[in-house]
């Protein structure tokens, strides 16, 4: 722009010099003048205009490529009037689709005015859906973040990747996002799919500070505290609805780290079946949820699915005849027809400050998104006792683990074995593609072992990897799950403490690592995963 500029001016000189001495040799002879320099200044302005107008027009996103020489040959000819077209023409784009109102129209004109052409690069086809980010309180990202950044043609680019990345992230199925700085000069951008990470993009360091420049201003984080931890969340508009994003940042060697987790609201919730229960377990778990007391817990390791599985059991609950109310942190999807309370340790929002105030509101059903303290533990078990369906989650190993974990939280085993119905630990498996899974290459050990437990060689399969999968050969995840009923001799081991902790945690490890071979090796059979992914979940427990 700034080499056209000076060519331009050349030119005007050029024109404008050669004119005025053939009028002043004109002049000196006393003949009369052909023009008006009146008009030599028009014409070479008109000139320098049309100049102008092609450069805004070629650059304009209002016209597709398919027409772009039309467009470009009509400024040419018409110069400013086909500048006026296309401002008027994205003015009322703006304000029909509720953009911009009249009151922002002359604000609107001053920053195009005073702006710089700015290039479209990539013009995203028709086919990709739209994606919009937006703060908490709904106002759009590029009005959030232009006024973190006067420079409108960086802003415009800025919010273009980082929206683009964002949708490449949902689509990709991804759980979390995550940036990383990789040295002085170089970010890493990666998405962790089906509980792996994987490599995004590599950045340059100035580029990719820009970017979590804008994602911090959307999240309503201070842009400038670049070493304090902060939390921060934001959302994104789509075609199918909308999803939610809970954002950390901390500042490391050579940078700042940010964690962006996907809270994915268009994706629904998943029925038990999808998560990995067999129709038996369905009934039974069925029957325990509607139960008028009592707990259901569930436990695991970050990343197991117990969220999942939570909600997949609340949503078996008759939301009509039972007050429900859950506390999560965060809340990951949004229930019609209950009353769900986030926690913010910030305004005093904990778990059990919120567990007491909802027993004084006639809950039915009280949902806990985990235990994590003494507190909690206690005004849970004593809300099942008295009259309370309680559905929880608690960080532990296996079953007994939980019991151990419950005890070392000062819960009497005579109130474990009075209060709790049933406890599930589980883990997550990856699924094979469909479209590339085939017949597993097995050694000579792995076909004796499947010929001394009567299993079928050829059944099993084996990942290949295409690009639907990413080429890692698994698309989606599955559960294996042990299920621990509370019958009458457990409640009688519990009551008479003829265990120590030590010996139930050794004993329910044990299980719980038979339990969960077993229901892998059933998966494998039926072609849904592979041996190499049970044993590296399995062998993570011995």
């Amino acid at each position: 722009m700034h080499e056209e500029g000076i060519w331009l001016t050349g030119l005007g000189q050029t024109l404008t010099g050669g004119m005025l001495s053939s009028a002043m040799d004109a002049i000196r002879q006393g003949e009369e003048l052909p023009f008006s320099l009146t008009k030599v200044v028009f014409f070479v302005g008109w000139f320098c205009l049309c100049l102008y107008s092609v450069k805004r027009s070629d650059d304009s996103p209002l016209v597709t490529d398919q027409y772009r020489y039309f467009s470009n040959l009509g400024a040419l000819i018409v110069g400013p009037l086909a500048l006026f077209v296309l401002f008027v023409a994205e003015v009322v784009k703006q304000i029909y689709h509720g953009d911009m109102t009249l009151l922002e129209v002359p604000k609107y004109t001053l920053d195009a005015v005073m702006s710089q052409p700015v290039r479209v690069k990539a013009r995203v086809s028709a086919k990709v859906p739209e994606i919009e980010l937006l703060d908490t309180a709904g106002r759009r990202f590029a009005d959030v973040y232009s006024r973190q950044n006067q420079d409108r043609g960086e802003t415009q680019q800025v919010a273009r990747y980082t929206e683009q990345m964002v949708l490449t992230a949902i689509q990709g199925r991804a759980s979390d996002i995550l940036i990383d700085p990789q040295g002085d000069s170089t970010y890493s951008i990666r998405f962790r799919i089906d509980g792996f990470l994987r490599q995004h993009e590599l950045l340059d360091a100035k580029r990719c500070n820009a970017v979590i420049n804008s994602l911090k201003a959307i999240s309503g984080m201070d842009i400038a505290e670049k070493r304090r931890p902060q939390d921060g969340a934001f959302m994104a508009q789509l075609p199918n609805g909308q999803v939610y994003f809970r954002m950390a940042s901390s500042g490391v060697i050579g940078g700042e780290k940010l964690a962006v987790r996907v809270l994915d609201q268009t994706r629904g919730v998943m029925t038990l079946p999808e998560i990995g229960f067999t129709p038996d377990q369905v009934k039974t778990l069925t029957g325990i949820i509607e139960q008028p007391q009592g707990m259901v817990l569930i436990c695991g390791p970050t990343g197991s699915g117990k969220t999942t599985t939570l909600y997949a059991m609340l949503n078996k609950i008759n939301f009509g005849e039972r007050n429900v109310v859950s506390i999560e942190d965060p809340i990951e999807h949004a229930f019609s027809g209950i009353s769900q309370i986030e926690v913010n340790t910030k305004a005093g929002v904990t778990f059990a400050a919120s567990l007491r105030s909802i027993l004084r509101q006639d809950p039915d059903v009280i949902c806990i998104g985990e235990i994590r303290d003494a507190e909690t533990a206690g005004i849970a078990i004593q809300a099942a006792q008295t009259g309370h369906l309680v559905m929880a989650t608690l960080h532990a190993s296996s079953n007994m683990a939980a019991i151990v974990r419950l005890m070392d939280l000062s819960i009497r085993p005579l109130l474990l074995a009075s209060a709790l119905n049933i406890i599930i630990s589980q883990r997550l498996i990856r699924q094979l593609c469909e479209h590339c899974k085939g017949p597993a290459e097995l050694s000579q050990s792995q076909l004796e072992y499947c010929a001394q437990n009567s299993l079928d060689a050829t059944q099993i399969l084996q990942a290949r990897g295409c690009g639907s999968c990413g080429g890692t050969g698994y698309y989606g995840r599955t559960a294996i799950m042990d299920i621990m009923y509370m019958n009458d001799h457990i409640r009688t081991v519990l009551c008479n403490n003829t265990l120590t902790p030590g010996d139930l945690k050794q004993k329910g490890d044990k299980q719980f690592h038979t339990t969960l071979r077993l229901m892998g090796m059933k998966k494998v059979i039926t072609g849904l995963t592979t041996l190499s992914e049970v044993k590296r979940v399995v062998s993570s427990l011995e």
